[in-house]
């Protein structure tokens, strides 16, 4: 069995799959370099890697989400996210014997003692009026842990497919909304909960079913994951 049909069978199997070392060295220093760049550019800072974490959670408690929403929507149509956009449509391809293209793009951003950018439980579909979409995430500046509340998943709940009876919950007018089923609490007695820890270079990449969250930063510091979503191409 080649390496694409094993990634295949654990995703199949799980719902998602760590790609180990899928990322660069130099790709994440240009997605840190451009961050830095827009970041700079739209809060009038200056922005490295020593004070990124002190000036994002700065402008979060001075209730700056307008600026904070712009550097967020020029980053993730910058260079990097297209470039990387490439590759994933490319191994895609490979595993799943399928075109797809570009849907979009976000960024997972994890703040401590703020729940406004912090997913609860849903599933991806649930935000798609369209089938077969790939979800690739990755962390940068610092890895992606327990600790700083990486996205947790429960294992296998793919199987369950499309949940339609859900509720849309929004806490404030500038916060991300969640669609939450509304059996989860039955459902988590069902599938084993598993936090999706990963190192710089790592990726994750999850079924649009698989149900998954947003977990509480108990660090100092920010966490920062790209995402990218794919569609199955018509083609």
């Amino acid at each position: 069995m080649n390496k694409f049909n094993i990634i295949l069978k654990e995703y199949e199997k799980d719902g998602f799959v760590i790609l180990k070392n899928f990322i660069t060295k130099k790709e994440i220093e240009v997605f840190e370099k451009t961050l830095f760049e827009i970041y700079s550019n739209n809060l009038n800072e200056y922005i490295n890697k020593k004070n990124v974490h002190k000036v994002i959670i700065s402008s979060e408690k001075n209730k700056l989400y307008d600026q904070l929403y712009l550097c967020y929507n020029k980053y993730i149509v910058s260079k990097p996210y297209k470039d990387i956009e490439k590759r994933f449509l490319l191994f895609s391809k490979k595993i799943f014997k399928k075109n797809y293209q570009y849907l979009n793009a976000g960024m997972a951003i994890g703040i401590r003692n703020s729940s406004r950018t912090a997913y609860g439980w849903h599933q991806e579909k649930s935000y798609y009026n369209i089938k077969n979409t790939i979800h690739f995430q990755f962390p940068i500046i610092s890895p992606a842990t327990k600790t700083n509340g990486t996205m947790s998943v429960l294992a296998s709940s793919h199987n369950l497919g499309e949940i339609k009876k859900t509720k849309n919950i929004k806490k404030s007018k500038k916060s991300i909304n969640t669609i939450k089923p509304n059996n989860i609490n039955k459902i988590k007695k069902n599938y084993k909960e598993k936090f999706i820890k990963m190192k710089l270079g790592d990726v994750c990449m999850f079924s649009e079913n698989i149900i998954h969250k947003t977990n509480k930063n108990y660090s100092k510091n920010v966490r920062l994951v790209p995402i990218i979503r794919l569609k199955q191409s018509k083609k």
